[in-house]
């Protein structure tokens, strides 16, 4: 049987999801941007509602969408006293929305969820929330299975040795600061949050910053932040996540100037928050030079990216902490980019 049959057969094994007054504590939020789901968020949805786990909350929040979404979700909140809407009054992108979705959560740790994936057992919620708590760990991550639709077959969304790692592992600062980046581990999805901690890495990034319309590589924005500003990291080799892989999810129709775009404004903010010294900057040099060299001979720019990305790279050369090697790199993109027509 496969995932989706099984979450649907089993949808009240644990809770009635007609909950129009229920007396619970809020320990945790589920966090959902929603943008044109209508076929797909009722399955995230019940995979909440199907936890072992009741005090939560469900923030959805509406990204302006254009198709029947906002009445769908509506009518799930009829019948749940749980799920909470907010209605972006235009359309703002991921990172906006699941940031405001956090700050009017009233949860002590944040699960983000995107609005077409599904927390994968019925016991995520409650044995997330038992490790956090006995030893008061920021951030929990969790292994992830993802498909091509709910009906396929599944596997390992990560076959690195870090993510195949079969034992609990506990990681403290300095070498939290550097994790994401280095263990390809950039969702935010996937992860036990301790609601100050997030909160904290918004309010730094600042409401100027995640007002700008971003839909690709937003969450690497946040678990930088996120793991900057942690102490503590358990990474537990549990199955918690089910991520669609699908051609016809948002970023797949997003235009290529927006995907540059964001890309490149994560780099500017991957720069602009870390330490003034050599290994983090390092750090984050290489993985610009991952992003660049990816992106810069594949996708077409506008006047504006361009000039967004010529100052980005005009403020790294002149960095002390840029290797003079990496500088070499930096002037061959530069000279590219302005003759590109």
């Amino acid at each position: 049987m496969y995932y989706l049959d099984f979450l649907i057969k089993e949808k009240n094994k644990h809770n009635n999801i007609e909950v129009k007054k229920h007396n619970y504590k809020i320990k945790i939020s589920v966090v959902i941007p929603v943008y044109n789901c209508k076929k797909n968020i009722k399955y995230s949805i019940y995979s909440i509602q199907n936890q072992n786990f009741n005090d939560y909350e469900i923030i959805l929040i509406d990204d302006f969408s254009k198709d029947h979404s906002k009445s769908i979700i509506k009518k799930l909140r009829k019948k749940d006293s749980r799920i909470k809407i907010i209605f972006n009054n235009k359309n703002m992108g991921t990172l906006y929305s699941r940031n405001i979705g956090v700050l009017a959560s009233k949860g002590k740790y944040i699960l983000a969820l995107d609005h077409d994936d599904m927390f994968f057992d019925f016991d995520v919620f409650s044995k997330m929330y038992k490790i956090a708590e006995k030893k008061s760990y920021d951030i929990i991550g969790f292994k992830a299975i993802r498909g091509k639709s709910y009906n396929d077959s599944v596997q390992d969304m990560y076959d690195d040795p870090f993510h195949m790692h079969k034992n609990n592992i506990e990681i403290h600062q300095p070498k939290l600061v550097y994790f994401p980046i280095l263990n390809n581990d950039c969702h935010i999805w996937g992860k036990f949050i301790k609601k100050k901690i997030y909160k904290k890495a918004i309010n730094l990034l600042g409401k100027k910053r995640y007002s700008i319309k971003i839909c690709y590589a937003e969450d690497d924005i946040m678990v930088f932040l996120l793991f900057k500003y942690a102490n503590s990291f358990k990474f537990i080799s549990k199955y918690g996540i089910y991520h669609l892989i699908s051609n016809k999810t948002a970023s797949f129709f997003l235009p290529k100037d927006h995907i540059v775009f964001c890309k490149i404004y994560l780099l500017d903010i991957l720069f602009k928050f870390t330490k003034n010294d050599f290994k983090e900057k390092t750090i984050v040099t290489y993985y610009l030079f991952s992003i660049l060299k990816n992106y810069i001979n594949k996708i077409p720019f506008n006047n504006k990216n361009k000039t967004y990305l010529k100052a980005l790279l005009k403020k790294l050369l002149n960095c002390k902490y840029i290797l003079e090697k990496d500088k070499y790199d930096i002037r061959k993109i530069l000279t590219k980019i302005k003759n590109i027509k």
